[in-house]
């Protein structure tokens, strides 16, 4: 099997090997959304000769589906703060191995609109105490996950020819993203500082700028759109989008976001530091995104189908005086939205509400592209999504999978 076709389906070489030749994984933030998928792809496909979760977060608390159960079970999992040092030595100390092999960083702060201080001490902070360690442990290979937003919010010239590549002009629009380039920086002068050293330390790493992840048990961008048009459909209500129809909300699925980890990570451990692909300007960066260009155009057609609402688009008069007032446009939706939601929630009986909502933050109202060019991950790592676009029927089954945790009304 050639190394292409290894990373594509993330299995290959690694399920068939004894397990004493897997690698061993140690995943931060484990039961986060993306975490737990990573687990999961892990456990099916029996990837790795030990598997360690870390997370603040205990596993009764973090609304696991029952199919996580044994990929998230509770021998594999450890209820620490990886951003306290004192923690590392526990954190970093395998049952078997000598060495994890791989470190993947799921965790850090997921909410939009927090205080500074908040993504510096819980993103910033993990992000550059986790890349010291594997520093100066040698880890074969660290997986530091970011966000598509750090870049400026590209021209219709450059969606046309196919959205930023890793070298587009940065300027993050989001607090969260920001704070992640701040990251993304502190990670890349921690490797130039052990390559001052001359190879005491050594920092293999790679960071996936992702588009907006969406799947099953969904409790981010998608779940908004869902619970919102869910109220416009009790209400009877046009659901309405602003800034128009081609508005670039790029998509990957988290399914296809854990393989690319897995692919990302066999790939740094085999490839030399000093292979010219990882030492080029932006060399260790690689763009995740499926191949749908996901707009609003596709989100509200996908609306309508599964809720069978009208829904359309704010003028631009409408949209220009949002962008002005989004504070105040913000409030008055949610003071619209989050009764009605309550209602309906209570009316089907559900007592402990989920992680789902419609409460909408002001930072997610931007007129931004998030529009990605993945070539580069497909042709470096051999991955490519299987899960090629956000669809109807992709989306019913995350609606399925709310009523099943009993999280729908």
């Amino acid at each position: 099997m050639t190394d292409a076709a290894h990373s594509q389906n993330g299995a290959g070489a690694s399920s068939s090997l004894n397990d004493s030749e897997k690698p061993s994984v140690l995943i931060i933030g484990g039961l986060g959304y993306i975490g737990r998928f990573l687990a999961l792809h892990i456990h099916k496909n029996n990837l790795a000769s030990e598997v360690r979760l870390v997370d603040k977060v205990l596993p009764q608390l973090a609304w696991l589906a029952p199919e996580f159960a044994e990929a998230c079970s509770q021998d594999k999992f450890m209820q620490a703060d990886a951003t306290r040092e004192q923690s590392l030595p526990k954190i970093f100390t395998p049952t078997k191995a000598a060495e994890y092999t791989y470190v993947f960083n799921c965790g850090g702060e997921t909410r939009y609109s927090q205080d500074d201080s908040v993504y510096t001490a819980r993103s910033v902070v993990l992000s550059l105490t986790l890349a010291r360690e594997c520093a100066r442990r040698k880890t074969p290979a660290f997986i530091e996950f970011s966000t598509g937003m750090v870049y400026k919010s590209p021209s219709s010239s450059t969606i046309s020819s196919g959205g930023c590549t890793e070298t587009a002009t940065i300027k993050p629009w989001l607090k969260l993203a920001t704070h992640k380039l701040v990251a993304e920086e502190g990670v890349e002068k921690i490797r130039k500082e052990c390559e001052k050293r001359g190879g005491k330390e050594e920092l293999k790493y790679a960071v996936l700028r992702l588009a907006h992840v969406w799947g099953e048990y969904d409790n981010g961008f998608l779940s908004r759109c869902l619970c919102l048009a869910r109220v416009y459909q009790k209400k009877g209500e046009e659901m309405k989008w602003l800034y128009g129809k081609d508005l670039r909300i790029n998509t990957i699925h988290v399914t296809d976001a854990a393989v690319a980890a897995w692919a990302a990570a066999s790939y740094i451990e085999r490839t030399p530091s000093t292979a010219p692909e990882l030492s080029a300007p932006s060399g260790r960066i690689f763009n995740i995104v499926d191949r749908g260009d996901t707009s609003q155009a596709q989100l509200a057609a996908i609306v309508h189908e599964i809720f069978n609402i009208p829904t359309g688009f704010q003028n631009a008069l409408i949209s220009h005086f949002a962008k002005l007032n989004l504070e105040s446009v913000v409030d008055d939706v949610n003071e619209e939205m989050l009764q009605p939601w309550a209602d309906l929630v209570n009316g089907k009986g559900i007592k402990r509400q989920g992680p789902i909502g419609p409460y909408m933050e002001k930072e997610l109202l931007q007129n931004c592209n998030l529009c990605l060019n993945g070539d580069r991950a497909g042709r470096i790592l051999g991955w490519s999504a299987q899960v090629a676009k956000m669809d109807v029927e992709g989306v019913r089954k995350v609606v399925e999978s709310y009523k099943i945790q009993n999280w729908w009304p």
